[in-house]
């Protein structure tokens, strides 16, 4: 073999390890960032489930939480909330209550996700009905 021929085999080496560096650190990039909205997408989903449950319920900020960090309102003992998410991360309020302008309202503010859900009025302790 040639030193000519040495020289393109080497060359070819580097040129294949250095696209196949930038197409892992794709990969690797897209993997992230789909897991990432992933998480943020299902605390979302989460988020809203546990308002709209709320607000159908006696009102439980406890049981809310939970059914954002477990997707129920009652866990198992011992099971893990999804993605780690901390009690205190959650925050669960209902403003306006009682009254008809009663709400469910859920926050997970360190990932930027809100929802709110108006309560039923056979939930709400004295409400006016409505004709």
């Amino acid at each position: 073999m040639s030193l000519r021929a040495r020289r393109r085999v080497g060359q070819s080496l580097v040129e294949t390890a250095l696209i196949l560096a930038a197409f892992m650190g794709l990969l690797l990039g897209m993997t992230g960032v789909g897991e990432l909205i992933f998480v943020r997408q299902t605390l979302a989903d989460r988020a809203s489930q546990a308002a709209r449950w709320g607000a159908l319920n006696n009102y439980s900020p406890t049981a809310i939480r939970d059914m954002v960090r477990f997707g129920t309102a009652t866990p198992e003992q011992g099971q893990t909330p999804f993605f780690g998410l901390a009690a205190a991360a959650v925050e669960v309020s209902n403003p306006g209550c009682p009254g008809v302008e009663c709400r469910v309202s859920v926050a997970i503010p360190e990932h930027g996700i809100r929802s709110v859900e108006p309560m039923e009025d056979g939930m709400i302790t004295g409400a006016v009905s409505k004709p």
